[in-house]
């Protein structure tokens, strides 16, 4: 089976960073997206920039979106580095099917260890029913961010569809901070 490593594993994140956004894998795989929540429907550039009252950000190109992360502080990774998939299926990204597949987790615990502004991570998944291995990593992160005193909370995933409530709950997490789901 081959291994299929992360699009993005050398993405640096910003030592300034103050705002963490964990997503779980993008495959590299031609015709992927160019950079975290680029696939066609995904929401995350619309829904994230809509926090601060700003035009989305799904059709801008990669500066634009590198701006608003500097402006803002905010920087992704995901928590897998690799998937061992059966040939034919490297562009499958179901948590459900990879979630017993991971060949190496990205250890994002060493990650935030590394970002002394770190205020706060939040995570763009609010169940966890069917994909065990990954809740179990996100627990230890949750873990670990509540022992370091940053702020921990999951999102609505930002995929398949935005709305006006979506984005409520999003601002309501990142900006107003009057709400905040976690792992239980």
């Amino acid at each position: 089976m081959p291994i299929v490593p992360h699009k993005f594993l050398n993405h640096q994140v910003s030592p300034d960073t103050e705002i963490l956004i964990l997503g779980t894998f993008n495959p590299d795989v031609p015709n992927g997206p160019t950079f975290f929540y680029g696939r066609p429907r995904n929401f995350l550039w619309q829904l994230l920039p809509g926090c601060w009252g700003l035009p989305s950000l799904r059709a801008s190109p990669l500066p634009a979106k590198h701006t608003f992360m500097a402006t803002y502080k905010i920087d992704f990774a995901d928590i897998i580095a690799s998937v061992n998939v059966p040939a034919g299926q490297q562009g499958n990204v179901l948590d459900t099917y990879i979630d017993g597949l991971v060949h190496q987790w990205k250890d994002v615990i060493a990650l935030i260890n590394t970002l002394p502004k770190l205020k706060a991570v939040y995570v763009t998944r609010k169940t966890f029913v069917g994909i065990p291995n990954i809740k179990v990593q996100i627990l230890t992160i949750q873990n670990h961010c509540a022992q370091s005193n940053i702020r921990f909370c999951l999102l609505e995933t930002p995929a398949r569809y935005t709305n006006a409530n979506k984005q409520q709950q999003w601002m309501d997490t990142i900006i107003n901070q009057n709400k905040c789901t976690i792992v239980v």
